[in-house]
């Protein structure tokens, strides 16, 4: 129903624990490094009766990695960055972090600030859910840009209808959300700022 499956950018593989005290009867998601090797991971409830369970665990005593880094070409002209791995499934050569860091300056854990530098050819766009509906959204959009960095802002006709990537493609049943599209409604730096304030 999640359409993940068929979206343009999944994973090579998904997977469910069956046994984990943990992570017991949920979808697990891999974070896989260039050679395809698991470094990290979140998992997610799939079961209506696992509903007052944290929706997202991730791997104990591990630093957060990027998600579709090994699904990227490194050579492209943009790569984008969304910040939850099924938001990434349906945006061709987009990574995830996995939330932004919120205490500090950086948005980026050193794992992924390591993994981004690798890819300096390519300008960087951040994908995150619609700031018409979400107000954290909004601020990390607005610090992101203030650091000179690339932001897709929601138009509004969109921003104000659904929540992220996965909503749209889901409502429209559609395995993409295009790169033109996402292009089209990017900004970078005092541009984007002044959009941003725009927004009510």
């Amino acid at each position: 129903n999640r359409r993940l499956n068929s979206s343009v950018n999944r994973p090579k593989a998904l997977y469910v624990s069956l046994s984990d005290f943990v992570h017991k009867n949920r979808l697990i998601i891999p974070f896989n490094d260039r050679s395809g090797k698991c470094i990290f991971y979140q998992t997610r409830t799939i079961l209506d009766s696992d509903a007052s369970k944290p929706k997202y665990l991730s791997k104990m005593n591990s630093e957060k990695s990027l998600f579709n880094y090994d699904n990227i070409k490194t050579s492209s002209d943009h790569i984008f960055i969304t910040e939850g791995p099924i938001d990434s499934f349906f945006i061709k050569n987009s990574v995830a972090v996995a939330g932004i860091q919120q205490k500090s300056k950086e948005s980026l854990t050193p794992t992924q600030k390591s993994q981004i530098d690798k890819m300096w050819l390519s300008t960087k766009v951040w994908v995150l859910d619609s700031q018409y509906n979400d107000q954290t959204s909004r601020m990390k959009s607005e610090k992101l840009l203030d650091q000179g960095e690339c932001v897709f802002i929601w138009p509004e006709s969109l921003g104000k209808k659904f929540k992220d990537v996965n909503d749209v493609c889901l409502h429209f049943k559609i395995n993409e959300m295009t790169n033109k599209f996402i292009l089209d409604n990017t900004y970078c730096g005092l541009a984007g700022l002044v959009k941003i304030k725009q927004i009510r």
